[in-house]
């Protein structure tokens, strides 16, 4: 009885692994082609381009690389020439720079393919293989920058006269060069600002002061203006100058004809201008038809500056100061005018005062009065006329105090 028992223990257990056995096989079946394509996936990696080119032609060499990577690459007709390269495990795009560098072509990823060509105005390819961009400008006219580029890039650049943008039509690698270069040399500049006193002082107060302009001497107001050049000098106490002037004008002696503020961009020029508009009747024509004309001439003060910032933070200033005045008439009532001139260029800090000075004004004035009827009796009307002739002497001094804003 204890045999038969056993024997049904093992029947069965023998009957229950036959059954497990199919199942167990059934799900590895299903299981393992899952496993097989995740596999699959996480090992897929790029294809990299290895290929050595020994004066090789670059169309050859474009199709040899487009066969290693299985894609299509259209070459246009203004592709062409040789290279010697070796490129080892590099990806696709990165051969495709290095193959197109030494001849400056360019390519273009395109819907399914790579698009290569020169890149030039007249490729065939051109309009395919460019973008167009706008690019304005923070300092530079368009013009300006037209001329900085490049000939090689300015081609690639379109502009309109007087706007402050250009347009680039190029491939994609042309335009971020082209950037570049704008974001480089298209900064927007510093300013000067200009502080101007022109100031009319009698010559001989001029001495007094101390303005000896071929040297130094110190006049009855006790301002030492120190060694000279012959157009001027350099201050850095401006209160000094202007306290003597001030009190110049107090008494009389000194006139300040303005006091003109500027602001000139860095490497541009200002003008100032004080004149005084004098008018004259000229009279053309025969004796019997004459002709009288009415014409004005300007004369005074006119200085141009042009200041130049340097990284140490000093400024250039090139300057050129003009005294004119009507001196009196020439030939046919003509006016005759006196100028003085004066350029130079000097290099001061930020905040020095320089001094113009030298640009003297010798004025002769002849007043002439007479006694209504009695003056214009023939030989004895002299009695009854009188002629005065005055000299006014003064000296025209310019003070400019540069300052960076």
């Amino acid at each position: 009885m204890k045999n038969s028992n056993r024997f049904l223990a093992v029947f069965m257990a023998v009957i229950i692994a036959l059954c497990f056995i199919p199942l167990s096989s059934f799900a590895q079946e299903l299981t393992e082609p899952e496993e097989e394509v995740l596999d699959e996936e996480i090992l897929e990696e790029p294809i990299l381009i290895s290929n050595v080119f020994y004066d090789t032609d670059i169309r050859e060499a474009l199709m040899d690389i487009a066969s290693q990577a299985m894609v299509t690459i259209l070459v246009d007709d203004s592709v062409g020439g040789f290279i010697t390269l070796e490129v080892m495990d590099v990806s696709l795009e990165k051969a495709l720079e290095m193959v197109l560098a030494p001849g400056g072509f360019v390519y273009k990823k395109m819907d399914g393919y790579y698009l290569v060509s020169s890149g030039s105005l007249d490729s065939p390819a051109f309009k395919n293989i460019t973008s167009t961009v706008r690019v304005d400008l923070a300092d530079l006219t368009a013009e300006e920058l037209i001329s900085i580029l490049p000939e090689y890039y300015s081609q690639y650049v379109k502009a309109i006269s007087g706007k402050g943008f250009v347009t680039i039509t190029a491939p994609d690698e042309i335009i971020e060069k082209i950037k570049e270069i704008i974001e480089i040399t298209d900064t927007p500049r510093k300013q000067v600002m200009l502080d101007t006193v022109v100031t009319e002082i009698s010559g001989e107060e001029a001495e007094n002061i101390g303005i000896e302009w071929g040297g130094a001497n110190t006049g009855s107001y006790g301002l030492q203006f120190g060694e000279l050049a012959s157009i001027g000098g350099i201050f850095e106490r401006l209160e000094r100058i202007t306290a003597t002037l001030n009190l110049l004008k107090k008494e009389g002696k000194a006139r300040i004809r303005s006091n003109p503020r500027l602001v000139v961009l860095d490497g541009e020029q200002g003008e100032i201008r004080v004149l005084r508009d004098e008018y004259f009747a000229i009279t053309t024509g025969s004796a019997a038809f004459p002709t009288t004309s009415l014409e004005t001439i300007s004369a005074g003060v006119i200085m141009t500056v042009s200041p130049r910032i340097h990284p140490d933070g000093s400024i250039t200033l090139i300057l050129s100061p003009e005294v004119s005045n009507v001196v009196g008439a020439g030939i046919q009532d003509l006016p005759v005018i006196s100028r003085r001139i004066a350029s130079t260029t000097v290099r001061v800090k930020d905040g020095e005062t320089i001094v113009i000075g030298g640009l003297r004004q010798l004025i002769e004035v002849t007043t002439k009065t007479k006694v209504p009827i009695l003056g214009d009796i023939p030989l004895i009307g002299g009695l009854f006329r009188n002629k005065k002739q005055t000299v006014d002497d003064k000296d025209i001094v310019i003070l400019i105090t540069p300052k960076i804003i």
